[in-house]
């Protein structure tokens, strides 16, 4: 089985933040409002859904709303990361720091979603069936990123000269279980360049093994014996959710769970800012979200420190 599913994320090959943050700014959405859903998302757009689905995996010329509908997703799932991460973080502060961590996973398991949805890799489901599409796939013409002279100083030249997206691909896949989206995300994280990112964090990831991320979660859900910490009866304190994210992203660490949260939210949101100093729609939604306006909030003391522990090993 996990053979099958890396022959069908090999099909998602290299990419470069810098073009498809341009690419994106070309295509955004009308949002209905700030946090809106998206409408009608890839799921339900008819010119995605009369395709005639290929057996394994097909590349095909644009549908009008594709891109600006993968977008919305990818800032929808933006803000439903930032929300789940908050949550968790106020379930951990009001002393119930294993159930902090469970939702803890949900978060990042979004935020994995939505990294993937951002770097042009989506997940619908098209008339019931199981799919990723990549939007920015390898270009079948010259006009290669690569061939952008360093002697363009111009911008409009240099974008001009940038790759121009007007294809997708469609991979039928099989029904998505978690571990092997964790396959999918370690996969787009390994073939994206991106300028923005915090790359240790990135490093982080890519050293854990896809399958050792959900046996943490299940544990809650399918051992009958299993509690991973001792509030089980008792509320703990604040203080120790400050420091249960720790030092290293271990899956052996008790609080693997919520660092896992905040790595994968930290480089969602450099992202998400990133494409936001570029648009002043995207900024709109961004600077709405839960954890940026509320950032000044003492129930998030937890991520504050882990960002200013990540920063002071990237100074």
């Amino acid at each position: 089985m996990a053979e099958s599913w890396t022959r069908k994320w090999e099909n998602f090959r290299h990419r470069d933040w810098e073009h498809i943050r341009e690419s994106w700014i070309d295509k955004s959405p009308t949002f209905s409002g700030i946090g809106s859903r998206p409408d009608p998302g890839l799921e339900n757009l008819l010119q995605l859904c009369t395709l005639q689905l290929p057996e394994d995996h097909g590349r095909f010329q644009d549908v009008e709303g594709i891109r600006a509908n993968a977008l919305w997703e990818a800032v929808f799932l933006f803000q439903k990361c930032a929300h789940t991460n908050l949550a968790a973080q106020r379930v951990g502060q009001s002393g119930m720091h294993s159930w902090s961590l469970f939702n803890a996973y949900h978060s990042a398991y979004l935020g994995a979603r939505g990294i993937m949805a951002l770097l042009g890799v989506a997940l619908p489901r098209i008339n019931g069936t199981q799919v990723a599409i990549d939007l920015f796939p390898e270009q079948t013409t010259s006009r290669r990123p690569g061939m952008i002279r360093k002697s363009q100083k111009d911008k409009l030249v240099r974008r001009m000269a940038l790759p121009k997206f007007e294809e997708f691909i469609i991979v039928r896949m099989r029904q998505l279980d978690q571990r092997f989206l964790w396959q999918g995300f370690r996969r787009v994280l390994a073939v994206t360049r991106s300028k923005c990112w915090d790359l240790g964090l990135r490093q982080d990831l890519l050293n854990l093994s896809f399958e050792a991320i959900t046996p943490p979660r299940n544990n809650f859900l399918y051992k009958a014996h299993f509690w991973p910490l001792s509030d089980l009866i008792t509320d703990a304190g604040a203080t120790d959710f400050d420091r249960l994210f720790g030092a290293e992203l271990d899956v052996d660490e008790e609080g693997f769970l919520l660092r896992l949260c905040f790595s994968v939210y930290y480089l969602f949101d450099q992202l998400m800012r990133d494409l936001a100093m570029h648009s002043g729609v995207i900024r709109e939604q961004v600077d709405a979200s839960r954890v940026i306006a509320s950032s000044n909030l003492a129930v998030l003391s937890s991520y504050t420190n882990f960002v200013a522990q990540v920063s002071a090993e990237t100074t």
